[in-house]
């Protein structure tokens, strides 16, 4: 059965289908994908700019030691309007001068979801190169040295990052810019008095964009929002030396962005969008966000890559293996296991997933 989305205003579908056209036209992501990063001096946090209403911050590490297997940091300053990405139910005044933080690890069971009012509950200075959400997190350092603390229901961490010039684009466009900096870390998280130490790959990510509260102080309702509907994105640390990213978005349930990055330490990036993902099974459970919003959640999935002579690039197979923890947008994340090929040998591992779809909400009222 085909899904709609009824309560979607006739402005939010004239807008996403505007997106959906222009998206070819204006987006250089795939093609700037393996050049280097040479724009640092992009990366700040927009409070009060005249063109940006929001920027976005994240820090993932995609493979931790038991029992965290994984941690992440997802910021937003402003608040996006976006379908799948909006915590109405907890932003505070002006959406633009709100601050969210999602965080959690398979370890914590009680995950954070925070929201902060700028500039009373946080410091952000692009000059001192610091992002503070309260007693939470704080985030400084300039690139390629940057530094990540934490603290929250009995978890501390600490991290340093060397953050390279390899940089996978997700959107680069005039009005909205989104990539990933492939990066090593050294850290450690403590929890329960045991101390975890670890090291290895992660990400450190950025977003700016023009929204609708570049012009409005009010919170949109749900059906004027951007329409974006569907929204998986995965990181796999395949071995000490390369990456993936898996991504998958939707406008409008049409596909907007299908992509696999694969990023190396010793070696150029690459860009394939040839990319299936299918769900295998579904949790017996509907989930039940805090806003009242259902959703289905993969219990087993796939992925399919091919390059432009159709030769098989990755096919995997994936078990969710930790429990789903709210708050990546009105969506979950947590921690699979997964085996198959890549390129022409036997891969197995962990991975990290952020899952969110807001299509299923009318099928599962019925």
């Amino acid at each position: 059965m085909k899904r709609k989305l009824p309560y979607l205003s006739i402005f939010s579908k004239i807008f996403g289908k505007t997106l959906l056209t222009g998206q070819a036209l204006l987006d250089q992501a795939v093609k700037s994908s393996t050049s280097s990063f040479k724009t640092p001096e992009m990366i700040d946090p927009r409070v009060n700019d005249k063109l940006y209403a929001w920027s976005h911050y994240g820090i993932f590490f995609p493979l931790l030691p038991e029992p965290h297997r994984y941690l992440n940091i997802m910021i937003f300053i402003g608040t996006p309007g976006v379908l799948a990405f909006d915590h109405d139910h907890i932003t505070l005044g002006d959406p633009r001068q709100s601050a969210t933080l999602f965080s959690s690890t398979a370890a914590v069971e009680q995950h954070l979801l925070k929201a902060y009012i700028i500039p009373q509950d946080t410091h952000i200075s692009n000059e001192n190169h610091l992002i503070e959400l309260g007693q939470e997190v704080s985030i400084s350092g300039k690139l390629p040295h940057i530094q990540l603390k934490g603290q929250y229901h009995g978890l501390d961490f600490a991290f340093d990052l060397d953050v390279s010039d390899q940089v996978s684009w997700f959107v680069k466009s005039p009005i909205y810019d989104h990539f990933s900096l492939l990066s090593t870390f050294k850290g450690e998280l403590n929890y329960q008095n045991k101390t975890t130490h670890a090291q290895g790959l992660c990400t450190y990510e950025y977003a700016r964009a023009v929204g609708p509260y570049s012009v409005m102080s009010k919170l949109l309702p749900e059906q004027h929002k951007i329409p974006l509907t569907f929204f998986t994105y995965q990181i796999i640390n395949l071995n000490e030396t390369t990456q993936l990213l898996l991504t998958k978005v939707d406008i409008l349930e049409q596909p907007a962005a299908y992509t696999l990055h694969i990023r190396h330490t010793d070696q150029k990036a690459e860009v394939y969008t040839d990319v299936e993902f299918k769900v295998i099974d579904y949790d017996a459970e509907v989930y039940v966000a805090p806003d009242g919003h259902k959703m289905r959640l993969p219990r087993r999935f796939s992925w399919t890559a091919r390059d432009e002579k159709q030769q098989l690039i990755l096919n995997i197979i994936a078990e969710i293996d930790s429990e789903y923890r709210y708050g990546h947008g009105r969506g979950y994340a947590s921690a699979y296991q997964f085996k198959g090929q890549y390129f022409d040998r036997h891969v197995e591992g962990r991975g990290y997933i952020e899952y969110v779809d807001m299509q299923d909400q009318a099928s599962l009222d019925q």
